[in-house]
């Protein structure tokens, strides 16, 4: 009996004491249903800290890209930049006698490798260019018994520069220096004789024109070339004269 009632009032001491125990634990339900504890989400900030990290490594990623795409340009070029034209035009070549000049009707050939194509950069790359030609001209004077006709060739080298007319433009203006060899070859006939003469110089090419090369094919593979120019040769005391244009293709 003595140990049921001890029993007893260990029970009753123990009761309020476990009570307050419980009460004590705060459970999730018990705070969000509370007014006077805010509920504070930090799985928002945790997405967005995420997302600003995956848009700066897409930037990254596309600034990547981009600078490989520009550093691999000449590389993926369809287009070597060997071209070939024929032009042809008016010289005006200077008298010997110092009278002025004769107009002759001149034409050649040129072949023209686009050196800049070997230069990474995007937009260097397109100026450079340059010309190995050939260009004829002949003149006749003199009277039906004593005439002098005289045939002249200029072989030159002429590296260019060029400057689009607007950005991926086919068209520019270029400017243009060099240097080669004029070969003059004379027939003096006096009557039914006739006396070769050959002599030749060196020479100095120069001169500004107007370039397009449009696009044939949507690779641009092949281009239609085109130029109007206008060049000067410096052959010893003597200055000609050329104003043409010329038509060829690209590749």
């Amino acid at each position: 009996m003595t140990r049921a009632l001890i029993g007893l009032c260990v029970a009753m001491i123990a009761t309020p004491a476990l009570g307050q125990t419980e009460d004590a634990i705060p459970y999730e339900d018990d705070v969000r249903s509370g007014d006077d504890s805010p509920i504070i989400d930090t799985s928002s900030k945790k997405k967005k800290k995420k997302k600003n990290r995956g848009d700066e490594r897409l930037r990254e990623d596309d600034d990547d890209a981009r600078s490989r795409d520009e550093t691999l340009t000449h590389v993926d070029d369809p287009n070597t930049g060997l071209g070939a034209e024929l032009f042809a035009g008016l010289l005006l070549l200077e008298s010997s006698r110092g009278v002025g000049v004769y107009p002759l009707f001149s034409f050649g050939v040129r072949a023209t490798w686009e050196f800049g194509r070997l230069i990474p950069d995007e937009f260097l790359r397109e100026m450079f260019f340059a010309d190995v030609q050939w260009q004829f001209a002949q003149s006749t004077d003199g009277t039906t018994l004593v005439r002098a006709t005289s045939a002249q060739h200029y072989f030159t080298v002429a590296p260019a520069v060029a400057i689009p007319l607007g950005d991926k433009s086919p068209i520019a203006v270029y400017g243009q220096l060099g240097a080669g060899f004029n070969a003059n070859f004379t027939a003096l006939t006096v009557e039914n004789t006739s006396t070769p003469i050959t002599g030749g110089k060196f020479l100095f090419q120069y001169g500004i024109g107007l370039r397009g090369r449009p696009a044939v094919v949507e690779d641009s593979s092949l281009r239609v070339t085109f130029r109007i120019e206008l060049t000067r040769y410096l052959r010893g005391y003597m200055s000609d004269t050329f104003i043409g244009a010329g038509v060829g293709v690209l590749f």
